[in-house]
């Protein structure tokens, strides 16, 4: 209906931006959620001792509760060992790369040997449908990817460059300290009114200051330009030629901005992977490792020793670029997310904070 019923105009911006399918989560699905079966998928299939793991690195955008809970709560969900370090990470598209690299610092430093980063998103919900830069593109992912020393020289390079004057162009102006909804006022006082009332956005849709804003030009300009600079500069801090990367495995922005910067960064279209976005949506930060996990799944690759580059861009505005020797990774490949029989709904976990902060629990 947002297209006017014309099939040829959807069928025109599937060809031009990648638009297909997507996945998107349940409201009562939070990125947590998403985060621990990615983990207790990988612990099943590796058969990874859980007591080993020296450090949780969890990077997400969204919460599951205000202020530094939700990396603890899967520390607890998953049963890691007391001794085992934890953290949250704020980060947004770049976050599977910038955790990444994170985790490399760690394990180069000596001190720790067994990492697991978590990564996990659900950008779809709560966007407004009406807004089509962003409605049709978002899809909802989880990813875990296990790190641990190696007595084998592995060499891994990374960049990370950021272009914070662009920090206002992906952003939601109210909700936080700044601009701040207080719960004891009703939602019609001066004080709250001006987060919660509707105004024209730029697009033509109606908007409110608590959601989500993205200025797109500014951060178009900034992919052509910045994006594909950075990764040029990797690549020749490197040493590698482009002849020399498996892949070119670029956040799964839309399938157009995927294709531009590869060209502009001096890769093929072939050599930089678009079917993600066509078949998953844009999962912010889990995009390039799933990627990678479609790639790595595959039998054939498995005799590839090239290694791969991989960048991820957005908010911030930053952009995560690393070259990675991936000869000795395992992946499962991209599995649906299915609530097990412990899953509680919206509302039991009402139900159950209010028997908790009662004093019944």
């Amino acid at each position: 209906m947002y297209y006017d019923n014309n099939i040829k105009k959807i069928d025109r911006m599937r060809k031009i931006v990648g638009f297909f399918k997507r996945r998107t989560a349940d409201e009562d699905v939070t990125p947590s959620d998403l985060a621990i079966a990615a983990a207790n998928n990988l612990f099943e299939e590796q058969s990874i001792e859980k007591g080993s793991i020296d450090a949780l690195i969890y990077v997400h955008q969204k919460l599951s509760y205000p202020g530094p809970v939700d990396a603890y709560e899967i520390h607890h969900k998953l049963g890691l060992s007391p001794d085992c370090i934890c953290t949250s990470v704020l980060q947004g598209c770049a976050g599977w790369v910038y955790g990444l690299f994170l985790c490399s610092q760690m394990i180069e430093s000596g001190g720790i040997k067994r990492i697991l980063l978590l990564n996990a998103d659900t950008p779809s919900v709560g966007i407004n449908i009406k807004d089509r830069n962003l409605a049709p593109i978002f899809g909802d992912g989880g990813s875990a990817t296990f790190i641990e020393f190696s007595e084998e020289q592995i060499e891994s390079f990374f960049g990370v460059s950021t272009f914070s004057s662009g920090f206002d162009t992906i952003i939601s102006p109210a909700g936080g300290c700044r601009l701040r909804y207080n719960h004891n006022l009703p939602p019609d006082d001066p004080f709250n009114a001006p987060l919660v009332d509707k105004f024209t956005s730029k697009a033509g849709y109606l908007t409110r200051l608590m959601a989500g804003h993205m200025d797109g030009d500014a951060v178009f300009e900034f992919t052509m330009n910045k994006v594909p600079e950075q990764i040029k500069s990797v690549l020749s801090f490197s040493g590698y030629k482009h002849s020399d990367i498996a892949k070119c495995c670029l956040h799964q922005a839309n399938k157009q901005i995927v294709q531009t910067v590869a060209c502009a960064a001096g890769f093929s279209i072939e050599d930089a992977p678009c079917s993600v976005f066509e078949n998953y949506g844009n999962n912010t930060m889990c995009s390039i490792p799933s990627v990678l996990s479609e790639i790595l799944s595959k039998e054939e690759s498995k005799l590839e020793t090239k290694p791969y580059l991989c960048s991820g861009f957005g908010n911030g505005l930053v952009v995560a670029t690393a070259i990675l020797d991936l000869k000795n990774t395992f992946s499962s490949g991209i599995k649906n997310f299915e609530k097990d029989a412990d899953f509680k709904t919206r509302s039991q976990w009402i139900d159950y904070w209010k028997s908790k902060v009662a004093g019944k629990i």
